[in-house]
């Protein structure tokens, strides 16, 4: 039983850990993301189709 115990708190502490990783260090704006010279977001809600 200690044994189960341990793994889900190391589970708990695993997963609260990688998530504050990936929102703090590899994610970004998609305005951010596709700059590049082909494709150049300038204004998220200006540049939207009309219909």
């Amino acid at each position: 039983m200690k044994a189960f115990l341990a793994a889900v708190v190391v589970g708990i502490i695993v997963a609260v850990g990688s998530a504050q990783l990936l929102d703090s260090r590899f994610q970004t704006t998609t305005p951010a993301l596709y700059t590049t010279e082909g494709a150049r977001i300038t204004s998220p809600g200006d540049n939207l189709v009309q219909f």
